[in-house]
Formats: C-alpha cells, structure tokens, sequence
C-alpha cells in the first residue's frame, strides 16, 4: 500500500461521481494515527 506524503484532494469529477472520495483522506490519516 502506498502512502502519499500530502494528502491528495480529490478533483471535483472525482467528488461529483465517488462522494466516498471525499472522506479518503480521513481513512489515510485514522490508519496513519
């Protein structure tokens, strides 16, 4: 699994078409802490 240093925001599309998206850089953070 790989792991980006900043966290990456997901473009609009990206939001439009997967909500679940949005809350990704949630799951990377509560894995990280």
């Amino acid at each position: 699994q790989v792991i980006t240093r900043k966290p990456v925001e997901p473009s609009e599309n990206e939001q439009r078409f997967n909500p679940r998206a949005r809350s990704a850089k949630l799951r990377v953070a509560e894995k990280l802490g």
